[in-house]
């Protein structure tokens, strides 16, 4: 019996993932954290060095489990090794946090029930580290002495971003929905089947804003009043056409309802997937049916026309939603980051009155190299390559 309780003790205090416990201590709460399902990715935006990845978090527990604190510290080992840690406190940890079963973009306290699961999104700056640890100081609601410490070691990967030409010509392109912690692309988990992934991790829409910070003029539910309808997208770099859905009808901008039901085969709309090597996928949705310009099996060049820019899908206005995953299923697969060649960034001030905007004002560009387009810059594509 002895031995039996002490193969117990083992096994809770390596699902906690933690030192053992003091001998006034109860048993170690047993909350599982796991590393994300895609590799922690480092790339350039905003001209800083950024990280993106996720905790998944499940509580084995009886009791409620509150998280306190996250610090993440160096391992001191390797390059970029810092013995500056970044913390976040529980209120902190509220932006990033979300049960499986709450709404992702909405803020939470970091608490989870017994069977419950959880995950901690973040989109770091100006990263230094290639090792460190995420410590989470946890404790059981109604508990007192059960406060512990359970930590996970990762590393970032080692590959680099793909750097890629611009997907659309012109200026004015504007990203709603790009690469940071409180986009809805980047808090999108698929698990589906075998499948844990996030797809979306670094994904963007681009629309086109006009003089007055509107995407559209004239009628609302008219897409041909969208300053980006019917724009040419083009080929990212060089690559062979694996996937392509057309003859999905467009949908009413506005409208509560969409022109087909949304499932699997019919959420990207039209589409193209290009396989662009070395396991990188690139997938441009929306596009307007009969536009497609590409069939299976083409080879296409940097440049290319692939399509013209429309609504079709899980859309509800004339965009680009365009992204890199390591899989040729647009769904089914781990975001990769990207950056583009090169474009302008633009300083600008957009004033909205809920929905609308009353002020848009632009001002200084930046010329930009290897970087990625980031959740709502506002940014010219020039008409030629670099």
């Amino acid at each position: 019996m002895k031995r039996l309780a002490a193969i117990l003790a083992l096994i809770a205090a390596t699902l906690a993932g933690s030192a053992a416990p003091r001998a006034q201590e109860s048993m170690p709460l047993k909350l599982l954290m796991l590393p994300s399902p895609g590799t922690p990715e480092v790339f350039s935006g905003d001209g800083k060095a950024q990280v993106a990845y996720e905790l998944l978090l499940a509580n084995f527990t009886e009791s409620t489990i509150r998280i306190d604190s996250l610090e993440l510290g160096s391992t001191g080992q390797g390059a970029g090794a810092t013995s500056v840690p970044v913390s976040f406190s529980r209120d902190q940890l509220k932006g990033m946090f979300s049960s499986i079963a709450g709404k992702y973009l909405t803020a939470q306290d970091p608490v989870l029930k017994p069977g419950e699961s959880g995950v901690i999104f973040l989109f770091l700056d100006d990263w230094k580290m290639r090792e460190w640890r995420n410590s989470l100081v946890i404790e059981a609601e109604e508990k007192p002495g059960s406060r512990q410490t359970v930590t996970v070691a990762m590393r970032t990967s080692q590959a680099k971003p793909i750097v890629i030409g611009a997907p659309l010509r012109g200026g004015n392109w504007w990203t709603p929905n790009g690469p940071a912690n409180d986009s809805i692309h980047r808090r999108t988990i698929v698990a589906l089947g075998n499948h844990l992934g996030l797809p979306e991790r670094f994904a963007v829409d681009w629309i086109q804003l006009g003089a007055d910070g509107n995407s559209y003029s004239g009628a609302e539910s008219d897409n041909r009043g969208y300053h980006c309808y019917g724009a040419g997208i083009l080929a990212v770099a060089d690559g062979r056409v694996i996937a392509v859905k057309d003859g999905i009808p467009e949908n009413t901008p506005g409208s509560a309802k969409m022109a087909v039901p949304i499932t699997l085969e019919t959420i990207g709309g039209n589409y193209v997937v290009e396989d662009l090597g070395e396991g990188r996928y690139a997938f441009y949705a929306h596009m307007i049916p009969g536009t497609v310009a590409v069939k299976v099996g083409d080879t296409v060049k940097r440049g290319q026309l692939l399509g013209k820019l429309g609504n079709s899908g899980n859309s509800t206005e004339p965009h680009l939603h365009f992204q890199i995953c390591d899989a040729p299923q647009p769904l089914f697969c781990n975001g990769l980051p990207f950056e583009v060649d090169h474009f302008t960034r633009y300083d600008y001030k957009l004033e909205m009155k809920g929905d609308r905007p009353v002020k848009f004002e632009i001002g200084k560009p930046h010329p930009v190299t290897d970087e990625i387009f980031m959740n709502r810059d506002l940014g010219e594509f020039s008409p030629a390559g670099r």
